[in-house]
């Protein structure tokens, strides 16, 4: 099965999320910058909320690069990895009201949880489904970054709910890190194939 439809279904559920997330920004009640700096917080929620889309689709584009066909599975994980991707405008706009309460940080961190999950379950089934694909099969041999970050959204949620909601957007900030570079190991096999 060719990935090319899959591959632009994805683009374009990603950039309508993206779009939608910047209409869930209002402007300040006033025209100064003291009403600015009173939204200060919904524009960081943004900022991170943009860049966590930004970098599923670098690295769902990273991922799709390698591979050469698709199956039934890969199709349904993709789905429910654009479903858990569908609700960030929703949980960013519910969190930048209420940044400090337990239900929307909980939220927006299952629906990190579950973006993880399922762009783990694509990884993997991509995986299966091309298992005689060198450059696949490189792409995820010891692919430790989604175990990383499903673990880490545990520990933030457990954190949230036990000590402080905020932790979690924290916690799961500081975790774009890890995945603001694709996997070079890719790119190295790639460059042997030229």
């Amino acid at each position: 099965m060719s990935k090319s439809r899959l591959e632009a279904f994805t683009d374009a559920v990603i950039a309508i999320v993206m779009t939608i997330l910047v209409l869930e920004l209002h402007e300040p009640t006033a025209g100064s910058f003291a009403a600015l700096f009173e939204e200060w917080h919904r524009l960081v929620i943004y900022v991170v909320s943009f860049l966590m889309l930004a970098i599923y689709w670098n690295n769902h584009h990273h991922m799709f690069q390698a591979a050469k066909t698709i199956n039934g599975k890969v199709l349904w994980a993709n789905s429910l990895f654009i479903l858990s991707l569908s609700v960030f405008p929703f949980v960013t706009s519910w969190m930048g009201d209420f940044f400090s309460d337990l239900a929307p940080q909980l939220s927006f961190g299952i629906a990190i949880m579950m973006a993880d999950v399922m762009f783990f379950a694509t990884a993997y089934n991509l995986k299966k489904a091309t298992d005689d694909n060198e450059t696949v099969s490189v792409f995820f041999n010891k692919y430790y970054k989604s175990w990383v970050s499903i673990g880490t959204n545990v520990i933030a949620i457990l954190l949230g709910v036990l000590i402080r909601p905020e932790l979690i957007f924290i916690l799961n900030a500081v975790m774009l890190v890890l995945w603001v570079v694709p996997e070079r190991r890719i790119e190295r096999v790639f460059q042997q194939q030229r």
